[in-house]
């Protein structure tokens, strides 16, 4: 590996428990509409943020659970655009999830003619992206996870067609203006939940690691970020109260984040969608199901990448998988494709070698079939 690279991040950072606190403070004296996930209003943050905020909140807008489909940006647009074109200085706010914060990343970009239409034929590739307004953008993640805070991307499923596919968003405006990482506020999340962006934030460290676009500097955030998953997960589902464990694990997502915004991901994230988009598998879920195929076959292609497993696992890069498997195993997920009815994982692997997240795997040279 070259120690020649590029690092961008445009993104202002704050991490630490209570920092959201600061967000009304920090609007000054500009509006804000808050884009925000179905359960604040139960869990008391719509109140007190819509006081907190006071007459500089120009609307709440729910985002109801579920995927980040074009189908659902579609239909908020048709609220979040008015606000934003009526006040350019607004700042959109996004409370919640990876699909709250993906779908802000598509609504800050409002097209002049105000026609969604023109934004979903960019996404499928049909026509270039139109010309475009951006929203101030600020993220306020809820669960310790996605990363979606510190990276450019975001994932849009296109539901409209007889076939569901996944979209990725990849734009330089897809970077947030501000991100505030609060742990306080991840203390909401259920254990599944909990389980499923620790195990998603994980494979983002193993991602970024086993990556042909790694650096020296994404290795060591992802080493720790990895290191910090498996050290304190199990402890957070064991006493979900306890902030410090909490702490923890939004900080490995963080550093998770951090790496694969320069990386982007590869293999098990390329095999991870099909689950998601047939079986309906959460997608932490469903690319941790991959990881171990993965692993097995980035051992042995490069020292330095087996070095760095080592560093996570504590064992033989040799023996890693092993370790993985074991591990996921642990806190129930099941690593055999065929759990969720897929028998044709060898030919899915050699698919995914091919698509655009698996050239980014290390191995995907010299294993894909000829």
């Amino acid at each position: 590996m070259s120690l020649a690279f590029d690092w961008r991040l445009p993104v202002q950072l704050r991490f630490g428990s209570g920092c959201s606190q600061a967000l009304a403070a920090e609007l000054d004296d500009r509006a804000v509409v808050v884009l925000a996930f179905e359960p604040a209003e139960a869990l008391g943050l719509q109140a007190a943020w819509t006081q907190g905020f006071g007459p500089q909140l120009r609307a709440w807008v729910r985002v109801p659970d579920g995927l980040s489909t074009l189908a659902l940006a579609r239909s908020l647009a048709q609220r979040v655009w008015p606000l934003l074109a009526a006040e350019p200085d607004a700042v959109l706010l996004a409370l919640g999830g990876g699909s709250v914060l993906d779908i802000a990343k598509l609504l800050r970009s409002v097209p002049d003619s105000g026609d969604f239409e023109a934004i979903a034929a960019a996404l499928r590739g049909t026509a270039p992206w139109p010309a475009l307004t951006h929203a101030p953008l600020w993220l306020v993640p809820t669960t310790a996870g996605t990363g979606s805070e510190v990276t450019r991307w975001a994932t849009v499923w296109d539901t409209d067609g007889r076939v569901a596919l996944k979209r990725s968003f990849d734009e330089p405006w897809g970077f947030a203006d501000r991100a505030f990482v609060d742990p306080v506020l991840t203390l909401s999340a259920p254990a599944a939940l909990t389980r499923d962006t620790a195990l998603d934030s994980f494979a983002h460290a193993l991602e970024a690691i086993w990556n042909r676009h790694a650096n020296p500097v994404s290795d060591a955030l992802a080493v720790q970020a990895a290191r910090r998953v498996r050290a304190h997960l199990a402890g957070v589902l064991a006493e979900p109260a306890a902030l410090a464990g909490r702490e923890q694990l939004s900080l490995a997502a963080l550093e998770a984040g951090l790496a694969f915004a320069q990386t982007r991901t590869a293999l098990a994230h390329a095999l991870s969608y099909a689950l998601t988009l047939e079986q309906g598998v959460p997608h932490g879920l469903a690319v941790a199901t991959w990881l171990p195929t993965a692993c097995r076959l980035a051992v042995g292609r490069d020292a330095g990448i087996d070095a760095r497993l080592q560093a996570v696992f504590e064992v033989p890069a040799t023996e890693c998988a092993d370790v993985l498997q074991a591990w996921l195993a642990s806190l129930g997920v099941a690593t055999d494709p065929a759990t969720w009815g897929v028998h044709d994982g060898e030919a899915r692997v050699q698919a995914a070698l091919a698509s655009t997240r698996g050239r980014n795997f290390i191995g995907a040279e010299m294993e894909r079939a000829p």
